[in-house]
């Protein structure tokens, strides 16, 4: 049991949730990637001005999810259980929420988001799935 209390630490988690979400949209900022790679999740060829507000949507996108990052790595660091655990848990669910609400609702006008499951899309699923699982199991922690 102290194992699995030491693997789920609250602390831990919500850095490395708030390290993935802010390296992967830094990376995609410094790359570029975020606006070479905007026309990839429409099912359709953009007209230039489509285009445009493409690229928009997810540079808008992209720092909306790094601003969610910054906000889990200061929890981590700066908040003490179980107010880490209690604020995480929201946090996870209020972060990976709003993307799936966002990609749904984008999806009925043409949005595709990933193709196919690379690791990069299970990383960002199984992270703030044991982060919320680590939150939960620490709700009442001293």
């Amino acid at each position: 049991m102290d194992l699995i209390n030491r693997l789920l630490n609250t602390r831990f988690w919500l850095m490395a949730m708030g390290a993935l979400l802010s390296a992967f949209t830094i990376i995609g900022f410094a790359t570029g990637a975020i606006v070479t790679g905007a026309q990839d999740f429409w099912s359709e060829p953009l007209s230039e001005s489509e285009m445009n507000i493409a690229i928009v949507v997810e540079l808008a996108w992209n720092a909306h999810i790094l601003g969610m990052g910054i906000i889990l790595l200061a929890l981590g660091l700066l908040a003490a259980n179980p107010v880490r655990a209690r604020i995480g848990a929201i946090a996870v669910v209020a972060v990976m929420g709003s993307q799936f609400l966002a990609a749904g609702a984008s999806a009925a006008y043409g949005y595709g988001g990933f193709n196919g499951l690379d690791i990069v899309a299970l990383a960002i699923m199984i992270v703030p799935l044991i982060t919320l699982i680590a939150c939960l199991t620490k709700l009442n922690a001293r």
